[in-house]
């Protein structure tokens, strides 16, 4: 092979190596970019946030648009951020509700769920929380537990949240043989005149700071119009999924106000025999 071409050659293969190097610039500061961009609490809005001691973070927690924290079953999300606003992903939070019923000198939690949160997904974590009544009757706050992976820092912080009665009750509390229920209907506000999937959480009191889950009750619906004096047909009753989860297929046939009957049974023991309203 010639000088001529051994120098061709070599130059190529130069050329090759700078296009490279700049793709390789490109994709870097293109994920760079797209990380800069990230909004993890996109179409949420912030409901409450506090500073953490001994750091340069902050708790904020998100809840939908459209959503107030209300007595019942509720979804929410919390994020770490400096106190500049950066979000801080490599953070792994965990929750203790809390209330604290001052005037009668009494404190307890409440059920509550948590993701199983993977850093990488670049996102928020998100928890729920079974509240049992309103901020009126105490003070609810969330415990977090913080662990900033980067920093390796770790504190923890009280979160005051605020809950709220709903114009349509939730959550339906029952004893029997002594051991506290308390079942609530997931609010859906996809319901419409069609089949709709319906869903209800049941847990139960241990302790003052135990509240688990019930896996293995047995649930009857009814949905019924008042109004008109009628029923629906192809209704489905709710079986547990999950965690305390029942879900089934309730069948609204028009619009209006709709009872619910719900019973729940412990084999041949009745639990709960009560009623949900929902507005179509």
């Amino acid at each position: 092979m010639g000088s001529g071409a051994q120098v061709t050659i070599f130059q190529t293969m130069k050329n090759l190596h700078k296009i490279l190097f700049i793709a390789v610039l490109a994709i870097a500061q293109a994920c760079s970019d797209d990380n800069d961009d990230m909004n993890p609490s996109e179409g949420m809005i912030e409901v409450a946030s506090i500073a953490v001691p001994d750091s340069d973070f902050k708790v904020v927690m998100f809840i939908g648009e459209n959503e107030t924290l209300e007595v019942g079953y509720n979804e929410f999300s919390l994020g770490l951020y400096t106190n500049d606003g950066e979000w801080l992903s490599h953070s792994h939070l965990s929750i203790t509700p809390m209330m604290d019923m001052f005037e009668m000198d009494m404190m307890h939690s409440a059920p509550f769920e948590s993701d199983e949160h993977d850093a990488s997904k670049e996102m928020l974590q998100t928890f729920a929380t079974v509240f049992l009544m309103p901020s009126a009757m105490g003070d609810w706050t969330l415990n977090v537990s913080i662990n900033e992976m980067d920093s390796e820092f770790q504190g923890e912080v009280s979160l005051p949240v605020t809950v709220t009665a709903p114009e349509l009750t939730r959550l339906k509390s029952a004893t029997s043989n002594e051991v506290g229920y308390f079942i609530t209907m997931i609010d859906n506000p996809d319901f419409a005149v069609d089949s709709n999937e319906i869903e209800f959480t049941i847990h139960k009191r241990e302790t003052m700071m135990s509240w688990p889950a019930v896996e293995d009750l047995t649930i009857e619906i009814k949905p019924w119009m008042d109004a008109m004096d009628h029923g629906s047909p192809h209704n489905v009753n709710p079986v547990h999924a999950e965690n305390g989860h029942y879900k089934g297929i309730v069948n609204f046939t028009m619009t209006g106000e709709w009872t619910i009957y719900i019973t729940v049974m412990d084999g041949d023991e009745l639990i709960l025999d009560d009623s949900f309203t929902i507005e179509l």
